[in-house]
């Protein structure tokens, strides 16, 4: 009973120990990204500028998906480096989140757009469900699936750092 208690006493904390240490490790592969690995979530939501509605397979290929909204400070800092990626030629999802029609359509027509269609989630159901806890953020997604998802300004030291050398691992674009 004694040697079963001593094997426990051992066991377990490094049991515990080391699943926190597999759980909370970041890849190191690629510094900066969350990896989600999952398909991009069903939706059904209008588009920003003309009320049609969305669906997920109204999204195709690999693109950037970027959340953004026109109260956000950080969006407006980050909006002119998405207008060089769109510039040359990457694909860009705007994803207007808890943001109202009107504000985010002025926006665009102030700032100019970067994206090729632009999702609107008033009530943030969608990025509810891709796990958005503010803008902005962003995903690259490849064949329907979020390969990594990144929080806050998307500048060109992040694109490069973060996001290309995923780009280039897996021949995205």
């Amino acid at each position: 009973m004694q040697l079963i208690f001593k094997i426990l006493i051992i066991t377990l904390p490094t049991s515990f120990i080391l699943m926190f240490y597999f759980f909370l490790n970041e890849n190191d592969s690629y510094p900066g990204a969350n990896f989600v690995e999952s398909n991009l979530p069903e939706f059904k939501l209008e588009s920003l500028e003309n009320n049609e509605i969305l669906i997920k397979n109204s999204l195709g290929g690999d693109f950037i998906l970027n959340v953004w909204a026109s109260w956000c400070i950080t969006c407006r800092v980050e909006h002119s480096y998405l207008m060089e990626l769109s510039n040359d030629g990457i694909p860009i999802v705007g994803l207007n989140y808890k943001d109202e029609r009107i504000d985010g359509i002025e926006w665009i027509k102030k700032y100019g757009n970067p994206y090729q269609l632009i999702i609107h989630d008033l009530k943030g159901s969608f990025a509810m469900d891709l796990g958005v806890t503010g803008a902005p953020e962003t995903f690259l997604i490849h064949d329907g699936k979020i390969v990594a998802h990144y929080q806050g300004e998307v500048n060109k030291m992040i694109w490069n750092d973060v996001f290309m050398p995923i780009i280039e691992d897996r021949g995205i674009f």
